[in-house]
């Protein structure tokens, strides 16, 4: 299978699975918001980081170190030792989950009084801490199969994540409701165990008996793998690319090696990912607390955080379906391009998901300004829903660029500064919820959020010209995309005055505005944004042989 086969195949599949469960966690929430209400939504959303910082801590740069060494080894035919550093991160991950969940299980009273300032939160963030020695697991054996380019096992155990998740909580509305009581936040949190066990189990399954097991071939002959066998002319076993001997190879228990090499790139990923979550907890915590400096009072700061995370912001990244399964991909398919030494496959990867993932940044952005309050009006019932849409909608270009460019990064091994970008952009928006929220509320973080994508979308344009070949002009990357943004709003807003149904609030008028507006915007991009010989080649009718 060549790369580009891969990157589409891959990239349809995650984002088939990944949009069916962003559809379902969308029907989810409007499901949560109706029954225990926003304030509730909000109230679990304050143990998210705390969680994300267990995860971060257990598996964080482990799951992505699985993944790129995992395409490395097998793009060199080296089989079991890319199955020596799946153990090896299993190892790893697993013992460091267990002793976050104990720890996360026990504190949990003072995380919640000292950190999160809600002791409301204590019962939830014992019941999340559960589910992190089966995140670690899910995580694991997820980038070892992305590594292997076989995308449908992460992508069917998300799916069985997402619905286990949703069936479990609806079974606990149901039982309540016969009962007499009514739901909280709490059943939220075992929805959660309950879609991680059940992801956990099944990649354990494929891993060791399904038909993509890499045990269903490894045990034909006596310790003998094709992938494996390294020897010289003379006869003598040669070193292996991990730097230990063949006879070495031949076993499947992780040595001092593997787990350094593990350890040498998940690590500075691994406190990036936790420092971000020291962020974010503080974040979650600071933002009610700063709504409330701004006037608001304790119920209100608590529902305009859940509208803002439970139902505002899915919409905006309901979109990076498709930016975070090509990112996914990029990944190993950018880790095995350099192991190769093929630069020109990487700049041409680079090149083709930055103007992808600026072209559908672009679509967005025009898309939630024309449409974010319809969308909130009709999905959740709730004006503020739409208003905040709208005023997240200038991050798309920014989050969607960042999440492919990112990728390619770690890819490329840029790790370390990837990690000090990711934290001094973090650190912008932390800044203006301290700084501007308590005098202009909200806006503040909205302006705050903005500037952060755009200064971590620049850094990553900056390491790319570094590392690469690749380029990006001013006409390219601004004045082309801002005349496709403005023409094409400007006309589905006269077109919107000409013909009065596409200007009504209902699901028939939104789905009929939003294609008449999708046709208008693909026709400018085709027209404007790509080169003349891909105009050409797409116009072009095959010819028969």
């Amino acid at each position: 299978m060549n790369q580009r086969h891969y990157l589409l195949k891959g990239t349809f599949i995650l984002t088939a699975t990944g949009l069916f469960t962003r559809a379902a966690g969308f029907l989810y929430k409007i499901f949560l918001s109706r029954t225990i209400g926003a304030a509730q939504i909000g109230l679990f959303q304050l143990t998210l980081p705390v969680a994300a910082f267990g995860m971060a801590l257990s598996c964080g740069g482990i799951q992505t170190a699985v993944s790129r060494f995992t395409a490395e080894y097998y793009a060199e035919k080296d089989s079991r030792s890319a199955l020596r550093i799946l153990f090896g991160a299993i190892l790893l991950s697993g013992g460091l989950s267990a002793a976050c969940a104990a720890a996360m299980f026990f504190g949990a009273a003072w995380i919640a009084r000292s950190f999160l300032l809600e002791p409301s939160c204590t019962a939830l963030l014992q019941m999340v801490a559960l589910s992190l020695p089966f995140s670690a697991l899910h995580g694991c054996i997820g980038g070892f199969f992305i590594g292997r380019k076989n995308v449908s096992i992460p992508a069917a155990a998300q799916l069985i994540e997402q619905l286990l998740r949703i069936v479990s909580v609806l079974l606990i509305f149901l039982f309540l409701q016969k009962s007499g009581r009514a739901m909280d936040a709490s059943a939220m949190a075992l929805g959660q165990l309950a879609g991680e066990l059940s992801a956990a189990l099944f990649c354990a399954y494929q891993l060791f008996f399904g038909a993509g097991s890499p045990f269903s071939f490894a045990g034909r002959t006596a310790g003998k793998d094709p992938g494996t066998d390294n020897v010289g002319e003379s006869g003598i076993p040669t070193r292996s690319p991990s730097g230990v001997s063949d006879g070495r190879r031949h076993s499947l228990r992780p040595g001092r090696a593997d787990l350094k090499r593990t350890v040498s790139v998940s690590l500075p990923l691994g406190l990036n990912r936790m420092l971000i979550c020291v962020l974010q907890g503080m974040e979650a915590a600071l933002l009610p607390q700063m709504l409330q400096r701004f006037g608001c009072d304790g119920t209100q700061a608590l529902a305009v955080y859940g509208t803002l995370t439970g139902m505002a912001m899915p919409l905006i990244l309901f979109p990076t379906a498709i930016t975070s399964s090509l990112g996914t991909l990029l990944l190993p398919a950018v880790s095995e391009a350099r192991a190769l030494r093929q630069d020109k496959k990487i700049t041409g990867t680079v090149d083709a998901s930055f103007r992808g993932s600026l072209l559908l940044g672009l679509f967005c952005l025009c898309a939630f300004l024309l449409f974010g309050d319809n969308v909130g009006a009709l999905l959740f019932h709730s004006e503020l829903a739409g208003i905040y849409t709208r005023k997240l909608a200038l991050l798309c270009p920014f989050l969607y660029i960042n999440t492919t460019l990112v990728s390619i990064l770690h890819g490329l091994g840029a790790t370390t500064l990837v990690t000090v970008w990711n934290t001094a952009a973090f650190g912008i928006r932390l800044a203006a919820i301290v700084c501007y929220v308590p005098q202009v509320g909200i806006d503040g973080y909205f302006a705050g959020t903005l500037l952060s994508q755009a200064f971590l979308t620049v850094c990553s344009l900056f390491l790319l010209r570094r590392d690469s070949d690749f380029s990006v002009g001013l006409s390219d990357a601004l004045i082309k995309p801002g005349l496709v943004c403005i023409i094409s709003g400007v006309g589905f807003f006269l077109l919107q005055r000409i013909l009065p149904c596409l200007a009504g609030i209902s699901w028939a008028s939104l789905l009929l505005s939003l294609c008449a507006y999708t046709a208008l915007f693909l026709l400018l991009a085709f027209f404007l944004l790509l080169k003349k010989p891909e105009r050409l080649r797409l116009l072009q009718r095959p010819t028969a042989r």
